[in-house]
């Protein structure tokens, strides 16, 4: 009788939580876009959080290396965390204020100027169509009717653009002041990091009833912290040298706007394959309405720069920090983008190196319970494995190729066919 009610309970449980997913789901559907909103606007409320959270990881090595340092003048480890995080926050500090107050002027200053050219630039432009004009006029039709039409949309969305304006404006305001708070939450977070990973690997291990498994997830995280942090951390300081790098170069070089430019190379270059291009191809285009000679000039600057760096700066700094080939992180940077924009160009790569290297290692992990190899090498010529599970490889084609260096020529064919022609007539004659 007991077993008669449970059996009946656990089946009026199923029905019960079958009926709840299927409401829980169809509720998604009719209101799948709402949450999406919804999702988006507590995201965007925790701005200030997640700013914080990546700075206290981005600056991690950087405090680890000064407690270090001060842990090894007997000073304690709450001493030597609090001091170095004031010394972290001093150099942020200092920095800011050198960008507030010597860059933010020059960058003034070269946007006055590059205002003062716009009459220039309008008169190199106009030049450019007079040439087109007289080459084809159909095309310069063409022209003249894209730039009216994007003349009247401006005209007719000036409200929009102003709106646009003053939005960028206060974002820029709170953006400033989710700075402010994203240095508080870096202090917090840096003071109990270590609590934070053992209420992690608590709840893991909580969760987790088989211990092998938690060791495994554990194991995966390390390897993740070390390609994110080893290619992050090494991306931004290859910006900041190619940045640096580009200002005395463009400047001895006599380009116009070089702080301008270098900022934007330094800052596209976190982008890695595309940033280049990214921030070179607007400063490219800005040098030829108004220095066309100093265009070509930049354009190979930047070639030989992007060659050092990607060849030399970029591999000593980086090495093999995500173990991913070239073209996968093609395939990463293009699919994370239309995903998450502008971050997803940058934190792609190594997303996309730690999905990699989970399924490479349950790949292998079960290659090596089959005792078959894991090296992919072994693998190019495998025709198949033999139910005795020893691999057959295909045939080597050297068999192949021999019998063709070793065919004859038409002359030799020739020759042959008629010393066989003439041994069979002398068969016949002593017949």
């Amino acid at each position: 009788m007991k077993s008669t009610w449970k059996k009946a309970l656990i089946w009026c449980s199923a029905v019960f939580l079958t009926l709840a997913a299927v409401i829980a789901f169809y509720f998604l559907l009719l209101n799948g876009s709402s949450i999406l909103k919804g999702l988006n606007s507590v995201i965007k409320s925790m701005a200030a959080i997640w700013l914080g959270l990546g700075l206290a990881y981005v600056l991690d090595p950087l405090i680890q290396f000064g407690e270090r340092r001060l842990r090894k003048c007997n000073m304690n480890q709450t001493a030597a965390r609090i001091l170095t995080l004031l010394t972290v926050l001093v150099l942020i500090g200092f920095l800011l204020f050198l960008i507030i107050s010597r860059l933010v002027p020059r960058l003034g200053e070269t946007i006055n100027g590059l205002i003062s050219d716009l009459p220039g630039i309008q008169k190199t432009i106009n030049s450019y169509l007079d040439r087109v004009n007289e080459w084809n006029p159909e095309v310069y039709d063409i022209i003249i009717n894209m730039i009216s039409t994007a003349t009247d949309w401006i005209n007719t969305n000036l409200y929009i653009t102003i709106n646009a304006i003053m939005q960028n404006v206060l974002g820029l305001i709170s953006g400033i002041v989710n700075l402010f708070v994203a240095l508080i939450v870096l202090v917090y977070a840096q003071m109990s990091k270590e609590r934070f990973i053992g209420q992690s690997k608590k709840l893991l291990y909580a969760i987790c009833h088989h211990k092998g498994a938690a060791d495994w997830i554990l194991d995966i995280f390390r390897q993740a912290n070390l390609i994110f942090s080893g290619f992050i951390t090494g991306k931004i300081i290859d910006s900041i040298i190619v940045g640096v790098i580009c200002f005395p170069c463009l400047s001895i070089l006599n380009i116009h706007y070089a702080l301008l430019i270098s900022v934007v190379i330094g800052v596209t270059n976190i982008i890695p394959v595309f940033g280049p291009f990214i921030g070179a191809i607007p400063c490219g285009l800005l040098l030829l309405f108004t220095h066309p000679l100093e265009a070509l000039v930049f354009a190979f600057f930047i070639l030989l720069l992007q060659q050092i760096d990607g060849n030399i700066i970029g591999p000593r700094i980086l090495g093999d920090s995500t173990g991913v080939s070239a073209f996968w992180v093609m395939v990463a940077i293009l699919l994370f983008s239309n995903l998450l924009g502008i971050v997803g160009m940058i934190v792609g790569v190594p997303i996309f190196a730690t999905l990699y290297y989970i399924i490479k290692r349950i790949v292998e992990e079960e290659l090596a319970r089959q005792k078959l190899p894991t090296d992919t090498m072994e693998y190019v010529r495998l025709e198949k494995i033999d139910e005795n599970g020893q691999m057959i490889y295909l045939k080597d084609d050297g068999g192949k190729k021999k019998s063709l260096s070793n065919r004859k020529s038409l002359k030799e064919i020739a020759l042959s066919i008629k010393t066989t022609a003439a041994a069979l007539c002398k068969k016949r004659q002593k017949k």
